[in-house]
Parts: structure tokens; C-alpha cells; sequence
């Protein structure tokens, strides 16, 4: 009797365990983003006015950054408005568009937890600052002019 209650207990042990491990390694893989295959035309992205994150990083400004995939519709549709908003704010940010599904930017997708497309941050690598952006930025580009703004005047109080 005692020796087949050892082995019960055993086995819900092992089962637990089994459980246990396998949900550590499933929540592992959703915590991160992995890359889609593109089977659409790729977004156009401006280089006169948005930048790489590397070319962005080597300036003394802010970064604005969206993040972005191909597949997406509503990123298609945000592109045009942010390139607007890089010619008009070229002086105050250096604007930056990551496409998310390229090797070279999972690393940087993973670090910023990117789960939604498009997601906005500014960057502030001078004050060591990253924060997202409201996402009715994406939709309502008043608010998007008020997050920029107000970034920009809380930004002197750590930069002189």
C-alpha cells in the first residue's frame, strides 16, 4: 500500500513539474515577438526624413520611433501622416521607423516589448529616457502634436 501511494505521488510530482515547464517555456515564447513572412509590398519609408534607429541614435535630438510590419494596415495607413510629422518637427526630433520583422530589429522589438503595430516611443538616449506614446497618437494627429510638444517642454527641465 505504502509502495503504491509512493509512486501516485510521484507521478503527480512529475506531472506538476511537467506543467510547470512547459507553461516557463510557452509564456517565454509569447514574451517575445517573432518575425512574420512578408507577402505584401513592403511600407515605403522616406529616407530623406525618417531615419534608421542607428542613424537616429548618432544624433544629439529625441527620437520619435514607430515601429511597424509590412502586413499591417494601419501602419500603411500611419506612414504618410508620421513622414508629415517628420518634415514639420526635423528640427526638434530625428524620426525613426523599425520594420519589426527584420532580423537585424528583433533584438531592438524584444527590448521595447512591441506586441501592437504601430507602436510609437520617443527615445531620448541624451537623458538615458524611453517612453510610449499615447496610441490615439496613431489615429488623432492633435494628439500626436500634443505628445511631441510636451515631451519637448518636460525635456528642458533635464537638458541644458
Amino acid at each position: 500500500m505504502k509502495r503504491k501511494k509512493f509512486f501516485v505521488i510521484l507521478f503527480i510530482a512529475a506531472a506538476i513539474g511537467l506543467f510547470v515547464f512547459a507553461g516557463s517555456v510557452l509564456r517565454e515564447k509569447e514574451d517575445s515577438y517573432q518575425p512574420q513572412q512578408n507577402i505584401q509590398a513592403p511600407i515605403e519609408v522616406p529616407g530623406e526624413f525618417i531615419l534608421t534607429i542607428q542613424e537616429a541614435e548618432k544624433t544629439d535630438k529625441p527620437i520619435a520611433a514607430m515601429f511597424y510590419v509590412d502586413w499591417c494596415s494601419y501602419c500603411r495607413k500611419y506612414m504618410p501622416v508620421f513622414v508629415e510629422f517628420a518634415k514639420a518637427y526635423k528640427d526638434k526630433y530625428s524620426f525613426a521607423a523599425i520594420n519589426c520583422d527584420r532580423p537585424e530589429n528583433v533584438d531592438m522589438v524584444n527590448k521595447f516589448h512591441i506586441m501592437g503595430f504601430p507602436s510609437l516611443f520617443i527615445i531620448d538616449n541624451k537623458i538615458n529616457h524611453k517612453f510610449s506614446l499615447n496610441l490615439a497618437a496613431t489615429t488623432d494627429e492633435s494628439v500626436m502634436r500634443e505628445e511631441l510638444d510636451n515631451y519637448l517642454n518636460v525635456r528642458k527641465n533635464f537638458v541644458k
